[in-house]
């Protein structure tokens, strides 16, 4: 376990996150006093387009205080792309999305994609908040345009993938986290499997670091973020 950081006036980091990884944050906080989270809907994900007006929202807010910024966040469907800090250092996670955060590091996430490409992954947050793709049939496609349609065009969604993988985190009730991961490979017709998230050490980096360049990309104050950075 870290070493909890003290409380100083001049120590002032800001994380802008996604929800989905509230738990997992949320569990090392008392860690890292006088570290700030600013949480932004999970939902956003569903219309990526407006993800970086409200990130750079945050980002602004905080800019008048904070010593540097950390984003919760990997490259999102471009979500991130444009973001700047005028003020401060921003550091980025080297992911394309969460699952590299679950995992423990972008190089565990370059593997298991090179390994077996075709797994769509769960984590506790995503279906918790019901964006499992049962979730998002039931909570969002069949009241637009009707289960029938719903449940087919979330079948073309995930007409590519073989496996269907949890990741187990043990920081929720996970016997319902199971059972309904479980719903969804047997409705998908999916293999199913569940993966222990070897350690929380990449949310910790995001808390409180080190920042190196394995993990998270450096913003320099006027820099903005480019997809072109992921391309490795």
């Amino acid at each position: 376990m870290n070493k909890k950081i003290p409380f100083d006036a001049e120590y002032r980091p800001v994380v802008v996150a996604c929800r989905s990884i509230e738990r997992e944050l949320g569990a090392l906080l008392d860690e890292y006093e006088g570290v700030e989270i600013r949480y932004l809907d999970q939902n956003l994900h569903l219309t990526p387009e407006r993800m970086p007006g409200l990130i750079q929202e945050q980002v602004d807010l905080s800019s008048g205080y904070a010593t540097y910024i950390v984003l919760g966040y990997g490259l999102c469907s471009m979500g991130i792309v444009g973001v700047e800090a005028v003020k401060q250092d921003l550091f980025v996670p080297r992911c394309h999305d969460c699952v590299g955060l679950f995992l423990g590091s972008p190089g565990a996430y370059s593997q298991a994609f090179s390994e077996r490409p075709g797994t769509y992954y769960l984590t506790p947050g995503w279906i918790s908040e019901k964006k499992d793709p049962l979730g998002l049939i039931e909570n969002d496609y069949a009241p637009r345009m009707g289960r029938e349609k719903a449940v087919w065009a979330m079948k073309e969604q995930l007409k590519h993938y073989t496996h269907i993988s949890l990741i187990q985190t043990g920081l929720s009730d996970m016997a319902r986290i199971r059972r309904r991961a479980k719903e969804n490979a047997e409705f998908f017709q999916k293999e199913y499997e569940e993966i222990p998230a070897t350690s929380l050490e990449y949310f910790r980096k995001i808390l409180g670091g080190p920042y190196g360049d394995d993990y998270f990309f450096r913003i320099r104050p006027g820099e903005k973020i480019n997809a072109d950075m992921f391309l490795d």
